[in-house]
């Protein structure tokens, strides 16, 4: 239960219900009005315009077709914007919002089509405006129709919520992946998956007897004070919120529990409020450092910071190096790598970094030859000669301890080798010691003569960080500087 104590499930869920609240406000009533003018530039009856149709049907149809970790990574320009961030969860919300209301503009206007003709002429012949006939005829005819899709929207969006925690969005979701999924904890799983059902219930049963009812204005009155809450949230957060804090990136896992004694030591001895933003997609940390969202990362190593820079033109640096975490292959199946089978299955990381770090790790055994010239970032389309025909699967990092019994040989990342129950000198093949893959603390250009990025430093080379480091990782962690 400690993974429950670092991130509380009460403040899960409301950090769920405050990403659902809002973004579900914003999305129906921005899809109902968009629902309006595809319903009323197609009604003949009305002002119908078959160009403006067609050209708002396919906006809408276009981003409908965008999966939606797709659409949360690919519009964060557009998201710090917006917000003023790409991370949090108000960063999260500017995609809710862009998912929901296309969804929802189809669903008001499928309602609206359910109304009768005849009640639309009567309309007309007794002189109503278009605005009247909207408000006094569709609208309420419909309002069955509305709810049922506007529950449907709020679902939907409490199950895209889950997928927040790609840029530290938080929620129930972060902590499912976070602290249940990646550390092989089935109660925190178990946990998450029963409040996210209560919370879907409530939302489905509140729907129903609003429609039984028919007490729609009381519904949107019950809103008020959830909203209020909601802004007296973030003006309390605001305020609340240290001048003295440093925002640090890693990725989730043990990262975090490193981090949370590291943040211990920095108040204790610095009085320095370490703010750790978890991320579980590995080209997000260095964008958000980079755009000022937080101020250091600490989970990536020389090499793969150097192809981020020369990629991307980033204004950051590294300050000093951390641990090496040895990467390597496991297996059930096989004792030596010479017992390897040909047309074995081999299971990598799906992440850039550790794909290429495993396929040069095979490279040195001599099990494949990549192409001239291709090294960190290497892929297996670049594997050039496979002796032993090989076949490759790439998976989720915390997926792979769990298909150790499905393939012949795995490479599993640190981070997940104590969770599943692992060490590294199980490995049947490991990196050496002497790894240049050592972690780093890399900071913005402009910060690097910042006393508290020394202090950064000082801190993760405490005993306090390399005690609990060599704890959560057995000993497969070690000090690089």
């Amino acid at each position: 239960m400690q993974s429950i104590l670092n991130l509380p499930l009460l403040q899960a869920t409301w950090e769920t219900l405050y990403m659902v609240f809002i973004s579900s406000a914003l999305g129906i009533l921005g899809g109902g009005l968009l629902g309006i003018l595809l319903f009323v530039t197609l009604e003949p009856q009305f002002s119908k315009n078959k160009f403006v149709h067609q050209s708002v049907g396919a906006v809408v149809n276009l981003i409908r077709s965008i999966p939606f970790i797709i659409l949360l990574i690919s519009i964060v320009p557009l998201t710090r914007l917006i917000v003023g961030t790409s991370i949090g969860t108000n960063a999260a919300i500017v995609p809710l919002v862009l998912a929901a209301i296309p969804f929802y503009a189809r669903i008001c206007e499928a309602a609206l089509a359910t109304v009768p003709k005849g009640l639309i002429e009567v309309g007309h012949a007794m002189g109503a405006s278009q605005r009247r006939i909207i408000a006094k005829i569709l609208l309420p005819e419909s309002s069955a129709a509305l709810v049922k899709g506007a529950a449907l929207t709020i679902i939907g969006l409490i199950g895209y919520s889950t997928m927040a925690g790609a840029i530290g969005g938080g929620g129930l979701g972060e902590l499912a992946i976070n602290y249940g999924y990646q550390r092989f904890d089935g109660w925190v799983m178990l946990e998450t998956i029963v409040v996210l059902l209560l919370i879907v219930q409530g939302v489905q049963s509140l729907a129903d007897t609003i429609i039984k009812r028919r007490k729609i204005k009381l519904a949107l009155w019950l809103c008020i004070p959830f909203a209020l809450i909601c802004i007296l949230s973030q003006i309390g957060s605001y305020f609340m919120t240290s001048k003295n804090v440093l925002r640090v990136g890693v990725m989730s896992g043990s990262s975090q529990e490193i981090m949370a004694v590291a943040a211990e030591e920095a108040k204790d001895k610095y009085g320095l409020i370490l703010k750790i933003v978890p991320f579980s997609d590995y080209m997000q940390p260095n964008m958000a450092l980079d755009n000022g969202d937080i101020d250091a990362n600490i989970f990536q190593h020389k090499p793969f910071l150097d192809a981020q820079i020369q990629a991307r033109h980033y204004a950051i640096i590294d300050i000093a190096k951390t641990f090496v975490y040895p990467f390597g292959f496991y297996s059930l199946k096989i004792k030596n790598i010479s017992e390897l089978k040909p047309g074995a299955i081999i299971a990598l990381p799906n992440d850039p970094s550790n794909e290429g770090r495993a396929l040069m790790l095979l490279q040195s055994a001599h099990l494949i030859q990549l192409a001239p010239g291709v090294t960190l970032l290497a892929t297996v389309r670049d594997i050039a000669i496979n002796p032993k025909h090989l076949k490759f699967k790439l998976l989720d990092g915390a997926q792979l301890p769990r298909v150790l019994k499905d393939a012949d040989l795995v490479g599993i990342n640190n981070d997940f080798l104590v969770p599943a129950g692992l060490s590294a000198q199980a490995a049947v093949l490991l990196e050496g010691r002497d790894s240049p893959y050592a972690n780093l603390i890399v900071v913005r250009k402009n910060d690097v003569n910042n006393p508290q990025m020394k202090e950064l430093v000082a801190v993760m080379h405490s005993k306090a960080v390399v005690d609990i480091t060599g704890k959560e990782f057995n000993g497969g962690a070690v000090p690089a500087w």
